[in-house]
C-alpha cells in the first residue's frame, strides 16, 4: 500500500488512503480493547470457541491489516480469510448456519485491497507493453 504509485489515478489514491485510515482505526481499536484491558493474559482460560474467534478476528485479520501496508492483495486475502473462518467456527459450534453477521463491514476494506492490486497489477502491465511498444 505503500509503495510508489506514481501514475495511477486520483481516485483510485483518494480511496486508497481511506482504506488505509480504516486500517490504522481498526488498528488503535484493537489495541485499545484488547490490549488495554490488560492484554491476552486470559486467553488460554477462554473456551475453544471463543480462542478460535478471537484468532480470526481481531488476530488474523489484525496480521491481514499489518501486512496490506507492504502486499495489498495478501493482506486483503488474508481478512477476507479471517472473516469467513470465524463464520466457519460460529457454524461448527452451533451446528447451523450463522444468523449474525456482524462483521460483513470488514469483508470492505478487504475487498478493496484486493481490487486496488488487481487495478494497480493492470495498469503495469499496460505501461510495460506501451514501453516494449515503442521500442
Amino acid at each position: 500500500m505503500f509503495a510508489p504509485k506514481r501514475n495511477d489515478p486520483i481516485w483510485l489514491k483518494v480511496i486508497r488512503w481511506l482504506v488505509r485510515l480504516f486500517c490504522i482505526g481498526f488498528l488503535a481499536l484493537f489495541l485499545f480493547f484488547y490490549v488495554g484491558e490488560g492484554g491476552l493474559e486470559e486467553f488460554p482460560t477462554l473456551p475453544l470457541r471463543e480462542q478460535l474467534s478471537l484468532t480470526c478476528i481481531p488476530g488474523l485479520f489484525t496480521i491481514g491489516l499489518i501486512l496490506s501496508f507492504a502486499k495489498e492483495r495478501f493482506g486483503g486475502v488474508l481478512m477476507t480469510l479471517s472473516v469467513i473462518l470465524y463464520y466457519v467456527v460460529s457454524w461448527y459450534f452451533d451446528k447451523k448456519l450463522p444468523t449474525h453477521w456482524d462483521f460483513w463491514w470488514l469483508l470492505i476494506p478487504a475487498a478493496l485491497l484486493i481490487i486496488f492490486s488487481v487495478i494497480s497489477q493492470k495498469q503495469r502491465k499496460k505501461r510495460t507493453y506501451k514501453r516494449r511498444k515503442t521500442h
